[in-house]
């Protein structure tokens, strides 16, 4: 077995503002999610979203950096710094020469790439501003914060759709696994913009899709599409033995991860009569030593469902057939309600099942009325009460589009 993987910090920009605030306001079940800015009530354009709120780039960022960098890496660097705060690593000499940066992102610098192609479009090749395409490629903010921060070990961009966090933090946890870094900077980053959103509300994803009330509530019976958000959430990853030596605070052990595939279209999520027994993820986990002794305390489970019919009831599914008999002393939430859905939100689940094992506060469906009924699933609602004893061990499940399945594992260090 590797080393055992630590996470030591936690950054966040989010629509719930910076930690702690972002902590805070979750466990108090409120949402980020707000009227579109400036939008008409007589058209039919989206009426909510989840944009990141609280943060100034210019505290996190320097001068000669900031002006070349497009604001999907700033919300990624910003909380990168914010993390190694929080961690406190500082990253000077050799130290900064051995870390390394994972991210995961679904879209990237959307806003800049419509008004770079606007231009080619427009004008042509010869007279395209070459200053902004650096800015558009995906590995951007990773090699953004690589450069203000100094870091010369491993640099990755994960892209997976919808599950883009987990999938980096996967990757991050194989990293360090096989040697190749003892700390990790890890998570991701998406950024609200206008052609997303027309997107999604043409293909009917966005509440409400079905006429009625906006809102975003994961797992209610009520639900009608989901709000789009954007943020950046990243984890410091250390071998135990790296955070022992410079005694650092540990949050709790990443154990590791499973991955799974499920039938479904590369265009939707599986359905939930695919999920079937959860077979791969069960042996998995079982591997990694989940579900823990029934004494240990409570387990929670941080789900993608983003107030989508489908995509809900997949995950409902799902967390039921992995925790099996474990589901009553289970807890079940989801970050998109307060935030809303953006492609690497997952990196933002993560951050909330760390603060959960070492906080033993619960993370909130705040907007949760009127779960689906029949379910075998306890839901972090308002009423929840804290567990006593504190959260054992905490999952963060992904369920993109196509069916490419994955599960984190954190518990209690």
């Amino acid at each position: 077995m590797p080393e055992a993987i630590v996470a030591t910090g936690v950054g966040v920009v989010s629509p719930l503002g910076s930690q702690p605030a972002f902590w805070r306001r979750f466990c108090a079940g409120e949402t980020g999610i707000a009227p579109v800015a400036g939008a008409d009530a007589a058209t039919p354009a989206p009426r909510l979203e989840a944009r990141a709120r609280d943060w100034d780039a210019r505290d996190h960022v320097r001068p000669a950096v900031l002006r070349r960098m497009d604001h999907c890496s700033q919300m990624i660097v910003s909380a990168c710094r914010m993390a190694l705060a929080d961690a406190a690593l500082v990253l000077e000499g050799r130290a900064a020469e051995e870390a390394g940066i994972v991210i995961g992102t679904a879209f990237g610098n959307l806003r800049e790439s419509e008004d770079f192609l606007r231009g080619l479009f427009a004008k042509g090749p010869a007279l395209a501003n070459p200053l902004t395409f650096p800015n558009l490629v995906l590995n951007a903010p990773a090699g953004y914060a690589a450069i203000d921060l100094g870091l010369r070990g491993p640099n990755l961009t994960v892209v997976r759709g919808e599950a883009s966090g987990e999938a980096a933090l996967a990757q991050a946890y194989d990293t360090i696994a096989t040697g190749q870094a003892d700390v990790l900077l890890a998570g991701g980053g998406d950024e609200l913009a206008p052609i997303l959103r027309e997107i999604y509300r043409d293909a009917g994803l966005l509440s409400p899709d079905d006429g009625g009330e906006a809102w975003s509530s994961p797992f209610d019976q009520r639900r009608n599409g989901f709000v789009p958000g954007e943020g950046a959430a990243i984890l410091v990853l250390e071998t135990a033995r790296h955070a022992a030596a410079r005694g650092a605070r540990v949050l709790a052990e990443f154990a590791g991860h499973v991955a799974e595939s499920l039938p479904a279209s590369p265009h939707d999520w599986p359905t939930a009569s695919a999920v079937g027994d959860a077979a791969a993820t069960r042996h998995g986990l079982a591997a990694l030593g989940f579900p823990p002794p029934r004494a240990a305390g409570t387990l929670l489970a941080v789900s993608c469902a983003a107030s989508t019919a489908r995509l809900d009831a997949t995950e409902a599914a799902r967390l039921a057939a992995i925790l099996g008999p474990e589901a009553p002393r289970a807890l079940v939430t989801s970050v998109k309600g307060a935030v809303g859905e953006w492609g690497s939100s997952g990196a933002l689940a993560a951050v909330a099942a760390v603060l959960a094992v070492a906080t033993g506060e619960v993370p909130r469906l705040g907007a949760l009325d009127a779960p689906d009924p029949g379910g075998a699933l306890r839901f972090a609602d308002r009423r929840a009460p804290a567990p006593h004893g504190g959260f054992a061990a905490a999952l963060v499940s992904a369920t993109p589009r196509g069916g490419g399945a994955l599960t984190l594992l954190f518990r209690r260090a």
